[in-house]
């Protein structure tokens, strides 16, 4: 394995907006499955590059009677 990419200010920064943009959009999902407000096909079908990153355990945690209480 080699060493992490040498990045500038300006990349980290945009990485990180981006990273941060992402779980934002995981977390508003998650909360929606939740709530009922979207159905669990479809979060499946999404073509979200954050989605379909999302874990399947973090997935499975936000459906009600199936996650955590």
């Amino acid at each position: 394995m080699g060493a992490p990419p040498v990045l500038t200010l300006a990349e980290r920064q945009a990485a990180l907006i981006k990273a941060t943009a992402a779980r934002q959009e995981r977390a508003r999902v998650k909360e929606q499955i939740k709530k009922g407000v979207i159905p669990l096909n479809e979060v499946l079908e999404s073509q979200s590059p954050a989605i379909l990153k999302m874990r399947v355990k973090a997935l499975l945690e936000a459906i009600p009677g199936v996650g955590i209480m």
